[in-house]
């Protein structure tokens, strides 16, 4: 019953959700093969009616669904019982800043920084760290007060993914100039190339973001002037 109770949790079938969990309490804390929970599975499926279903049943969430949720106090109380849960990493390979980041959860981002999190530790299968996580724009728009306490926090805005991308590159994709000028204003090189050789500048014209462009372009232009 748990695989079809996870099915119907990443098809976002609230009913069927709500007439297992009625039928089976317990399934509130099933996980699939490789130990993602439904909590998590809901979220990273953007089933959010499905994950209000699921959190009302008050199950105990650990420190990656805590961080997802937005549940900072829980994350917090977690991290101080245990500190090397602030770096740990999940089955599938994030961490709970990470998470956070990419949920757009602040409270939670602000929290596991204060308690030492690595602001530029990658997720294990892709290479993407908590800065990638907070430019990319699949759970939301960016939340430039993430972006801002990470950099201010020491995370490498030239960092690449596994892919070979940067934050930059993906804030060129995604055409938002404030968190563009945030990452130049940090470091972030608008010269980077991805394997592809494209720059962010090369990006930002294939995607027609005329002010990410023209802000990329006179990056561009003032590196070559120093």
């Amino acid at each position: 019953m748990a695989a079809q109770f996870l099915e119907a949790v990443k098809k976002g079938d609230r009913t069927a959700v709500d007439r297992m969990l009625d039928a089976d309490p317990s399934l509130v804390s099933a996980r699939d093969e490789r130990g993602t929970s439904a909590v998590l599975l809901a979220h990273y499926h953007g089933k959010t009616d499905v994950a209000a279903a699921l959190l009302s049943r008050a199950p105990t969430l650990d420190v990656f669904e805590a961080a997802t949720v937005g549940d900072a106090g829980r994350v917090a109380a977690l991290v101080d019982a245990d500190r090397s849960l602030a770096d740990a990493v999940a089955h599938d390979g994030y961490t709970p800043l990470g998470l956070a980041a990419f949920f757009k959860r602040r409270d939670v981002v602000k929290a596991l920084l204060d308690r030492g999190a690595s602001p530029s530790l990658p997720s294990r299968d892709q290479g993407f760290t908590p800065l990638h996580s907070a430019v990319a724009t699949d759970a939301g728009p960016s939340e430039h007060e993430i972006i801002r306490l990470l950099l201010e926090a020491g995370a490498d805005p030239n960092a690449k993914s596994r892919e070979g991308g940067t934050p930059l590159h993906t804030t060129a994709f995604t055409g938002d100039l404030e968190s563009a000028g945030l990452l130049l204003a940090y470091g972030a090189d608008p010269n980077a190339t991805d394997p592809k050789g494209h720059t962010p500048l090369d990006i930002a014209r294939d995607r027609h973001g005329a002010p990410v462009a023209a802000l990329l372009h006179r990056a561009v232009t003032n590196r070559k002037r120093t």
